[in-house]
């Protein structure tokens, strides 16, 4: 990966708008692998027009609203979402903080960042639960039972909560396989 002051720029907005987000006392940390590579889909970028989010992008932000329990609408105001999202005690966090162009890199990459990962987890951001959302993430499961937070963990099937179809909104619905409202409900039982 190339870093040049254009990555350096984007990475500190990235985090910035996160920050901004971030409730106090994070209640519920969910974890994916890494942000998007179009900066148009990045969670905490609140479109003022969603039709510049792609579909998946589009998708996710809903998904992740779900997990809360919001149903949101097309005329939802993604803002008040994110609003809302702090001040249930939710946080979108990344094992790997920028886009990799490349997926094949994010195997190593979680390797390499791992350790790193759980410790900001344990002792930076401090949740009382953590969801893990892609296939990613299943690296860092193992990590979080050896240290000791395997009962924070909300998991799905032993596993991360993974949406195969996301960006096919058709086969998202004859598969069923939507992950915020199976989030959702496992922490309903939790909380």
């Amino acid at each position: 990966m190339r870093v040049d002051e254009a990555h350096i720029a984007r990475r500190k907005g990235r985090l910035d708008l996160a920050a901004r987000f971030r409730p106090a006392s994070i209640k519920v940390l969910i974890l994916d692998a890494t942000p998007p590579v179009r900066s148009e889909d990045y969670f905490y970028l609140a479109a003022k027009d969603r039709s510049a989010r792609s579909v998946a992008g589009r998708m996710y932000f809903d998904e992740l609203a779900k997990c809360m329990g919001a149903s949101r609408g097309q005329e939802s105001d993604e803002v008040a979402t994110l609003g809302e999202f702090r001040s249930r005690g939710f946080a979108l966090g990344y094992a790997v903080e920028c886009p990799l162009e490349n997926p094949g890199e994010l195997h190593h990459a979680l390797r390499r960042l791992a350790p790193t990962v759980v410790k900001r987890v344990q002792y930076s951001l401090r949740p009382t639960y953590v969801v893990p959302v892609s296939k990613g993430t299943k690296e860092l499961i193992r990590l979080f039972g050896l240290v000791g937070w395997g009962d924070r963990l909300v998991l799905d099937k032993d596993g991360p909560f993974v949406d195969p179809y996301l960006g096919d909104p058709q086969r998202q619905a004859v598969f069923e396989t939507s992950f915020g409202d199976r989030v959702h409900k496992a922490l309903a039982a939790l909380m």
